[in-house]
């Protein structure tokens, strides 16, 4: 019989996180993101492609972690294996960076959402200063209960993805019972196209419409490593290669169901019209005014949950850095709950600044979320790297048959690919500005190198030049306006 653990999290706890996470905002917006440039066939395609991109980064990361137990720190451990120690910082600096960037996005989109109710006007888009000092108190209580523990802000995630799970589930319901096959067939494989910015029709094909939808749906991707990430905290090792797994399917079922069953309520051209969160519009459409404001209540309900999740996520893979030695041993401080105490003062402060900054600068949600997701991306591909390098040298592989290590070596191969579309479609610009964040953490790897007593090597010193030249490029673009957010 399994014995509990204080502190641990079990399989359920750990797919919550997963789906708690991966669920934001983006979803209740995504009907009308993807069909701002693409019609029923290329929304399937881009979807299937998506798909099998997903899935495989989340067969790398399930067959990482059992093949290689030996390694319970998910993304950071795989990258510094996969390119020592800087890989490392990299990946987990970068990655907890990225996420506190995130929850600034979530904490922007969850008082514009507030903003929609009339009584609260006065919060706007989520950037005026009322909603910026109202979020910036939100994010210090949310802050609080992740000091008071693991088990304390699981409990809180827990409860949030159920409760925005269930009108998720009633919109897909209801959109099978209404759906209009000759609604999704009228326009399925055309290539005339509503743009939404000029609101003329465009001829656009089905590639460039799959592309549009890839582009559109790959900060989906996000969240779905977030059981690896806390592995160090897990029961049993193998419950996170199963909730991996487990949560991912959920994820893939809640965002294509809501997005393909709403081509059979509305035509696409009226669907990209819809005011966010476009669900909204679309319940609205189907059961009247009680619907619409269900899913705004929801929406709140789900920012609220994922940034619990995520304000978790982003201290826990920044303090793995310092655990592993890849960075300063202060960041690995915790407090008598077993808190990330010092890694969670780095990634709210830059959540704070962030919010500030939008304050100042009006940076919209979509802003933050792409800056956000560029700093996911390196560590995915890391991580895709280094289990395509274990497949080639066989680690992990002594007791597995030579099926698995093909299997495991496709999806390497897949996941590398498609990480690397993603890339290129974030842009150069967010690597710039990734580049930046990286710099500015830097000092925490130097630290850590002295406390190793360890000396640059040629490497090391060469990706650290670079990484400053283009935080030296990023700034300049920023100051001069070289750098323009279209999003």
């Amino acid at each position: 019989m399994e014995t509990k653990n204080d502190g641990k999290v079990g399989l359920g706890g750990l797919i919550a996180l997963i789906v708690g996470s991966s669920i934001g905002s983006g979803i209740f917006a995504l009907p009308a993101t993807v069909t701002g440039g693409a019609n029923p066939a290329g929304i399937l395609i881009g979807w299937a492609i998506v798909g099998i991109g997903m899935l495989s980064l989340v067969s790398v990361y399930s067959n990482l972690t059992l093949q290689q137990s030996n390694i319970d720190d998910g993304i950071y451990g795989w990258s510094r294996n996969a390119f020592g120690h800087l890989g490392g910082f990299i990946g987990a600096f970068g990655h907890g960076a990225g996420d506190a960037i995130g929850n600034a996005s979530y904490l922007v989109v969850l008082f514009s959402a507030l903003g929609s109710f009339g009584i609260f006007d006065y919060f706007g888009k989520g950037t005026t200063w009322p909603a910026i000092i109202c979020a910036s108190a939100v994010l210090w209580i949310v802050n609080y209960f992740v000091l008071r523990g693991v088990k304390s802000s699981t409990r809180l995630n827990n409860f949030t993805t159920i409760i925005k799970i269930i009108p998720i589930v009633l919109f897909i319901v209801l959109a099978i019972i209404q759906f209009n096959p000759h609604i999704f067939m009228h326009s399925f494989a055309s290539t005339q196209v509503m743009s939404v910015a000029t609101g003329k029709w465009t001829h656009v094909s089905l590639f460039n419409q799959s592309k549009t939808v890839l582009l559109a749906t790959m900060w989906t991707l996000i969240g779905l490593e977030s059981g690896t990430i806390f592995a160090t905290r897990a029961r049993k090792l193998a419950d996170v290669a199963k909730a991996t797994i487990i949560g991912a399917l959920i994820v893939v079922f809640l965002l294509v169901g809501t997005t393909v069953l709403a081509l059979g309520l509305m035509a696409p051209s009226k669907i990209s019209q819809l005011h966010d969160p476009s669900m909204a519009g679309l319940m609205t459409h189907m059961v009247g005014s009680w619907g619409g404001t269900l899913i705004d209540i929801c929406l709140i309900l789900a920012v609220l949950g994922a940034l619990i999740a995520w304000v978790n996520l982003s201290a826990e893979e920044v303090r793995l850095a310092g655990r592993g030695g890849s960075a300063a041993k202060w960041l690995n401080g915790l407090n008598q709950n077993e808190a990330p105490r010092n890694s969670l003062l780095i990634t709210t402060g830059i959540t704070q600044v962030l919010m500030i900054i939008a304050g100042i600068d009006k940076s919209s949600y979509v802003t933050l979320l792409s800056f956000s997701t560029s700093l996911a991306l390196i560590p995915y591909l890391f991580s895709s790297i280094y289990a395509l390098k274990s497949v080639i040298v066989g680690t992990g592989f002594a007791n597995r048959s030579t099926q698995q290590r093909v299997y495991s070596g496709v999806t390497a191969c897949i996941a590398i690919l498609f990480v690397f579309f993603m890339i290129y479609g974030a842009g150069f610009r967010y690597l710039l500005l990734a580049a930046i964040v990286w710099s500015l953490g830097l000092p925490f790897f130097f630290k850590g190198k002295r406390e190793r007593h360890s000396h640059f090597n040629k490497s090391e010193i060469v990706v650290c030049s670079v990484i400053f030249l283009m935080a030296l490029v990023g700034i300049y673009a920023l100051v001069t306006g070289s750098i323009q957010f279209d999003a």
